[in-house]
């Protein structure tokens, strides 16, 4: 696990702290109002949660990375809004859910993949290659959110988007009101990592349908606000990759947790195809 953390710090080339005092582990910034920016600068991978609050209700778009056991995230939300929070994972990897332990309400997309995983006891039991980490973990889902449809959190909704390509679960949360696109590991800046480059252009595609260039994107990794251009970029570069064109594309090898794997720049975009396997191999 400590492999796997350091070297995916070395990777996305996050601008991360060595150490990691209890009290400003959890840095808030505010996007407006009632939105809020949870970063985590002395985590391996520099994550950032993203808090969503309306006059009735509240999302938490991912749980953090976990690692330092003696913060609490959900203290520190509980200081942001006294309205109740679902917790909704952009997707299940480790370092997505590390404090999901936390919270009451866990909310899942209707998905219909999903949704029949779920127990007559409203569990949803993840596998340890999911997680990227050969550990399995439950837990208790508390709502089904629609997909494609709004939801109400009391004058203000957001609407969730099935965006796979990083991963198969993965989802986007879009506020059309505010005009604010969260995007999980689907757009960042920094190395992406495609798991199926042809769903990562649907889903590109997805977004850029359902918003414009005045809408402001924020990944989960390193400077979280993505300029809105880069989505084409990423599409065309993708799209560069399936058509084969050598002539536009970089190619270098690197040991990637052990392993050689291709890292392509195509039109100053870099990206790995299939990575999952690298992750659980590593012991």
């Amino acid at each position: 696990m400590r492999k796997i953390i350091f070297c995916i710090l070395f990777l996305l080339c996050f601008n991360v702290g060595c150490h990691h005092p209890e009290n400003d582990w959890f840095v808030i910034q505010q996007i407006d109002n009632n939105t809020f920016k949870i970063n985590e600068p002395y985590s391996s991978q520099n994550n950032s949660s993203f808090l969503i609050v309306g006059e009735k209700d509240a999302i938490l778009f991912d749980a953090g990375s976990g690692e330092n056991k003696q913060a609490s995230i959900k203290q520190i939300l509980d200081s942001l809004t006294k309205q109740p929070i679902t917790m909704l994972l952009s997707h299940f990897h480790f370092d997505h859910i590390g404090n999901i332990h936390e919270f009451r309400l866990i909310g899942l997309p209707e998905i219909d993949f999903l949704k029949e995983r779920i127990t007559a006891d409203s569990i949803l039991n993840l596998s340890g290659e999911e997680i990227l980490v050969n550990k399995p973990i439950s837990f208790k889902i508390s709502k089904f959110l629609s997909v494609e449809k709004e939801t109400e959190l009391g004058n203000r909704s957001i609407a969730i988007y099935h965006t796979p390509g990083h991963a198969d679960e993965s989802i986007t949360l879009i506020d059309h009101k505010n005009k604010l696109i969260f995007t999980g590991d689907l757009v960042y800046n920094g190395l992406l990592l495609i798991d199926d480059p042809k769903k990562y252009v649907e889903s590109i595609d997805l977004i850029m349908k359902n918003s414009d260039p005045d809408y402001r994107i924020f990944g989960s990794h390193g400077k979280p606000e993505v300029d809105y251009n880069y989505l084409e970029k990423i599409k065309a570069s993708i799209e560069c990759y399936l058509a084969g064109d050598n002539n536009t594309r970089s190619l270098k090898q690197i040991d990637f947790f052990g392993t050689q794997k291709k890292v392509y720049t195509i039109n100053g975009v870099s990206f790995i195809i299939g990575y999952s396997e690298v992750f659980l191999n590593d012991k």
